[in-house]
């Protein structure tokens, strides 16, 4: 099993990727500014780079602030910027931008993030008829401020009322909620020490298998692996050894069993295994292919050495498996099963025992 059961796969969104990229872009306006020897913005932009740096450290753990903190930067980077270069070089667009993720921040919180965008609006419009407009504002006639107007401020009410209509900080907000679900269920289902998935998510699956055993022609195997004398290795190595061993056959058991098959930490050094289904490569499982399975796991583990200061550790493990078509319960199958492996240890253990 390659992955864990349930894992997840969509990236968490972070405003770690949002201020990083900020950063990138002051950087490079440094070089410009320096290019174009602005001293104001050479220094103010340094301000900026320092400013990021720490958000980049703190936007991961206080995502809330971070947005804030970095919004109003560039509210007045875009107004210092403007100001100086002029409306033509196009700093005054980043507003825009920084409108819609103030909009659409997903925080319960929004009344701060809501007034910054309006302020960051209003900022655009007026640096529009103090910049952009410089030098034939007394030419324009009363049609040509009103499609200005119409046209700018339209723009800002559509971003707003979009936001409302839409929810987009809503959807967000939700999405943000729904991954830490998810975090929270996997933890829930997942051994601490090997991130196998542990007994208690292993148990739901099961009852999901139970509904299905002898209604069709699909037979699975469920197996329990013990680790031999694990005991004596924590009696004589301690129990920090004996946790790596632990995470190793973990290691082991994943990487050997298919993405289909489940594999959980049963309790202490006990492995409970499901084979599902047919294996592309062995077609339907039975007794004597369940066999071959674990025997090839076994040796990997009997062969494998882990190295504690001058001493090469070695362990075994022993398997009992039992296969679903005889069985009306998922129950006896446990029972069974770990009976099997029983009697593997009780007549030598390092061995398979298959019903």
């Amino acid at each position: 099993m390659d992955k864990k059961d349930g894992q997840y796969s969509k990236k968490e969104i972070s405003y770690y990727w949002i201020i990083f990229l900020g950063l990138v872009l002051h950087i490079l306006a440094e070089v410009v500014f320096i290019y174009a020897k602005v001293p104001v913005l050479i220094h103010y932009n340094l301000f900026s780079i320092a400013l990021f740096i720490v958000l980049l450290t703190k936007a991961k753990n206080n995502k809330e602030i971070t947005a804030l903190v970095g919004f109003i930067e560039v509210t007045i980077y875009c107004i210092v910027s403007t100001t100086i270069m002029g409306w033509g070089y196009g700093f005054q667009n980043w507003l825009i931008v920084v409108v819609v993720l103030a909009l659409t921040v997903p925080f319960s919180a929004r009344r701060k993030f809501y007034m910054l965008a309006i302020i960051m609006a209003l900022t655009y419009l007026v640096l529009y008829f103090a910049k952009g407009l410089e030098g034939n504002i007394n030419k324009l006639t009363f049609l040509d401020i009103f499609l200005i107007l119409a046209n700018r401020v339209g723009l800002f009410i559509l971003l707003f009322f979009s936001e409302k209509a839409l929810g987009w900080s809503n959807i967000i907000e939700n999405f943000f909620l729904q991954n830490e679900v998810k975090k929270m269920k996997e933890i829930v289902g997942t051994d601490e020490l090997t991130g196998l998935i542990n007994r208690h998510k292993m148990n739901l699956i099961l009852e999901d298998m139970n509904k299905s055993i002898g209604k069709d022609n699909s037979i699975f195997y469920i197996a329990f692996a013990d680790l031999d004398d694990f005991k004596y290795i924590n009696d004589t190595y301690g129990h920090d050894v004996g946790d790596k061993i632990l995470i190793l056959i973990a290691n082991v058991l994943k990487q050997e069993f298919r993405n289909d098959d489940v594999v959980a930490r049963w309790g202490g050094e006990e492995f409970l295994i499901l084979l599902r289904n047919e294996r592309d490569d062995m077609g339907q499982l039975d007794s004597s292919k369940v066999m071959s399975i674990l025997n090839r796991v076994r040796i990997k583990i009997e062969n494998m050495k882990m190295k504690y200061k001058e001493h090469n550790i070695g362990v075994t493990m022993t398997f009992g498996s039992v296969g679903s078509k005889n069985y009306k319960s998922v129950a006896d199958m446990i029972n069974d099963a770990d009976a099997q492996m029983y009697e593997g240890k009780r007549t030598g253990k390092n061995k398979v025992v298959v019903l």
